[in-house]
């Protein structure tokens, strides 16, 4: 047996990569998206198309209160998972409700995905969104500084990469444009993922695979961040969160043990963003300064 990474040959490696291998059939998960969605569409005030930059898929689904929100609200902006692969109309407001009952704006950004882009191209797509967001808050019904972000699995890593970006250097903007971060079930450290048979469309150099994974950019004055995973998901997922969390913390000083959930699967830890009485979005609206 070769060892490709850790302990693993490319079989076992790619396997890990791979959600599949777990739950074959993500249909029903797909499925309550959309469910969830036109649900949410029907509680609050939905603009399903705000465009945030001159590509075509560059736009954002925002849900608000019906009642006039305050314009301090904060805003949080969710960036979906797909293994960098799939795009989210139609599934974008399955995390929002519990967060909009709350009082805050939520924003669920569109970008384009691999391999029509590269995913550069991605971050760099996600980074311009919260630029939009921060220079368009009242615009949203939201405050500027009180912007945070969050995301699902391929989500978390593009979150993570807005997390630790430059803002002022590349935007010219405040360095602490985020004010806080939630990181569930990503796959952060891509030089794994760069070894295993995701790289068939990802395309990922080792320039790229230094340039691209978060934990190897976080500044002292990165932003608070939560992590979440479940204890149903593949081992490297599991690894990776662990991993980033214990950098976090040894960048910012500020403790980062992860929220693990020990019977939820990969897929459902999306839809743990939206569990009432569930510790995640319990975790993200006191950074948020609100109350379920």
């Amino acid at each position: 047996m070769t060892k490709i990474f850790k302990d693993y040959d490319q079989e076992q490696l790619n396997a890990q990569y791979n959600q599949r291998t777990l739950i074959p059939d993500i249909g029903p998960y797909s499925k309550q998206a959309q469910d969830d969605t036109v649900a949410a569409r029907a509680e609050f005030d939905c603009e399903p198309k705000v465009s945030y930059g001159p590509e075509d898929d560059q736009w954002m689904a925002v849900y608000r209160p019906k009642a006039a929100a305050p314009k301090d609200a904060p805003i949080l902006i969710y960036f979906h998972g797909g293994a960098w692969l799939m795009a989210e109309e139609g599934r974008d407001g399955q995390v929002a409700p519990q967060f909009v009952r709350a009082g805050a704006v939520f924003v669920a950004p569109n970008f384009s995905v691999v391999p029509d882009v590269t995913l550069g191209d991605m971050v760099r797509q996600c980074r311009e969104a919260v630029a939009f967001c921060y220079a368009n808050a009242a615009s949203l019904g939201a405050d500027a500084e009180r912007l945070h972000v969050c995301g699902h699995s391929s989500g978390a890593h593009l979150t993570a990469m807005t997390a630790v970006t430059d803002w002022q250097a590349e935007f010219g903007l405040p360095a602490d444009v985020i004010k806080g971060a939630t990181l569930v079930s990503g796959p952060y450290d891509l030089a794994p993922v760069r070894l295993s048979a995701r790289n068939e469309y990802l395309n990922l150099s080792a320039e790229d695979e230094q340039r691209l994974s978060p934990g190897r950019h976080i500044r002292d004055d990165a932003p608070p961040a939560i992590f979440a995973y479940g204890g149903g998901e593949l081992d490297e997922f599991q690894r990776q969160s662990r991993d980033l969390a214990a950098a976090w913390e040894a960048a910012t000083g500020a403790v980062s043990a992860p929220l693990t959930f020990a019977a939820n699967n990969h897929f459902q830890m999306r839809q743990e963003y939206g569990r009432a009485g569930s510790a995640l979005p319990a975790a993200t609206l006191a950074q948020m300064g609100l109350t379920p």
